[in-house]
C-alpha cells in the first residue's frame, strides 16, 4: 500500500478564547504554547480555512489527522461534526465527503490533557490516500 500524500495545516489560524471582541491570529505550529495556555483558562476555538486539495480521484480517501493535541474537544469541517477527540493521541477522521471548494475546519478545545515536562509538537494535517 502506498503512503498517503500529507498536507500540513500550519500557518495562520483564528483563535477564540473566552469572549473577546475579535479572534486572535495564531501561527501554528509555533503558536501551540499560546493555544495551550488559553485552553488552561477555559474553552478555546481554533478555526482555519483551506481549499479542497487538487488531484483527488474517485475512490481517493481523505483523512483529517489530529496528532498529539494537548486537549480534548470536538472537530468539524464545514459545520459537519466529525466527533470528539482525546488528548495526546492520533485521530484519523475521514472527510472526503465533507470537502467543498473552500473548507472551514473548526477545532473546539474544551479540556486540557495532563501536560508532561515535554509534550510532542501537535500536528493537524490532511492525508490523501490514492484509490485502491
Amino acid at each position: 500500500m502506498s503512503q498517503p500524500h500529507t498536507i500540513r495545516l500550519n500557518g495562520p489560524w483564528e483563535m477564540i478564547a473566552g469572549l473577546p471582541d475579535e479572534p486572535e491570529r495564531v501561527h501554528l505550529p509555533k503558536g501551540w504554547p499560546q493555544v495551550v495556555a488559553a485552553a488552561q483558562e477555559g474553552p478555546v476555538v481554533l478555526q482555519r480555512w483551506f481549499h479542497r486539495p487538487t488531484g483527488i480521484d474517485d475512490g481517493s480517501r481523505v483523512d483529517l489527522v489530529l496528532a498529539d493535541l494537548p486537549f480534548s474537544g470536538s472537530v468539524s469541517v464545514n459545520e459537519t461534526s466529525l466527533g470528539r477527540f482525546t488528548p495526546h493521541a492520533k485521530h484519523d477522521l475521514r472527510i472526503e465527503a465533507d470537502l467543498t471548494t473552500r473548507c472551514c475546519l473548526t477545532i473546539s478545545a474544551d479540556r486540557p490533557g495532563e501536560l508532561a515536562a515535554k509534550i510532542p509538537t501537535p500536528q493537524v494535517s490532511l492525508a490523501i490516500h490514492p484509490p485502491g
